[in-house]
């Protein structure tokens, strides 16, 4: 029995897609965390006191937080479409986000450890901000100039400041 040499085409082409799937799942969740992390931090108010450690845990407890509600949901909406089951391909998305999501979390807390509350939250703000940017400008670099790309970072950087004045606007 002789293997059609197309077969072996069509598998390198799914194992290229799954792996886009999975490199797609992981910046997704890598972005969510840091949006979402930056909203957080951004309303929370500054304590009156410098306490590294507590100020750190609560950078990272948060973060941890956001990876474990959307792996709760993801779950749950996953076995709802597939009918109760959690698919091997469910199974390595789940992994893909926490390899996205969790490095966010730690990036976010070091600085607030290193640095105390004050300094090391506005340094995470800046650094989540910034990954934010450089994700939005090597998107736009796929399809447009250098120049269209950094108009569509400052846009991006609008609309996050929007989103987050809307958040402090509701006191949340």
């Amino acid at each position: 029995m002789t293997s059609d040499p197309s077969d072996t085409v069509d598998d390198a082409t799914d194992a290229g897609r799954r792996h886009l799937e999975l490199v797609r799942e992981s910046l997704t969740m890598a972005l969510y965390v840091s949006l979402s992390l930056l909203a957080v931090l951004i309303a929370m108010p500054v304590a009156a006191q410098d306490n590294r450690v507590e100020a750190g845990l609560v950078v990272l407890g948060t973060a941890v937080g956001l990876v474990l509600a959307h792996h709760l949901a993801f779950r749950m909406s996953t076995r709802l479409v597939n009918g109760g089951l959690l698919t091997p391909e469910s199974v390595h998305a789940l992994k893909a986000q926490a390899m996205g999501g969790l490095p966010v979390a730690v990036l976010a807390a070091l600085p607030v450890f290193v640095l105390g509350e004050e300094p090391g939250e506005t340094v995470s703000e800046l650094l989540l901000l910034a990954f934010v940017a450089l994700v939005g400008y090597r998107s736009a670099r796929y399809t447009s100039g250098r120049t269209r790309s950094l108009l569509y970072v400052g846009f991006l950087v609008l609309a996050v400041a929007g989103v987050l004045l809307v958040k402090l606007a509701v006191g949340h």
